[in-house]
Order: C-alpha cells, then structure tokens, then sequence
C-alpha cells in the first residue's frame, strides 16, 4: 500500500507603495497627480478618476474610451 504526499506551494505577495511622484499617464506621459479631475462628466457612468494630470484633468482614455490608471516609471 502507497502513501500519497500532497505538496502545496504557498506564495506571498510582496506588497510595496509606489511614490506618487513616479506615476505617469500611459497615454501621454505626463505626470499623473494622486487628486481626483477637477471636472468630471457624470455622463460618462463611471466613478470618479482618483489621479489626474496636474492640471487636474483626467488623464487620457484608453482605446476602449475608459479613463486609463496611471502606471509607474521604471527607473
């Protein structure tokens, strides 16, 4: 008679804050600012952005027409 091992692989998410400063909008690269736009279409069904440019527009759409998320510079 055999015995059976069931070996399971445990992985951990290493979690770790990105610095604000080092996001940028992937459709322009301008820096993206951790503040919501400051004029948002309630039109548009979606909840409002929480980054923007520093001009407090939205950043650039997608080309799904969804407002993109900023993305880290890899340095």
């Amino acid at each position: 008679m055999g015995t059976s091992t069931t070996t399971s692989a445990t992985s951990r998410t290493v979690r770790r804050f990105v610095d604000p400063d080092e996001l940028i909008c992937p459709g322009c690269g301008e820096q993206a600012v951790s503040v919501a736009p400051g004029y948002w279409q309630v039109r548009d069904g979606l909840p409002v952005a929480q980054f923007s440019h520093p001009d407090r527009t939205a950043l650039c759409r997608t080309l799904a027409g969804r407002v993109a998320e900023p993305i880290e510079v890899t340095r």
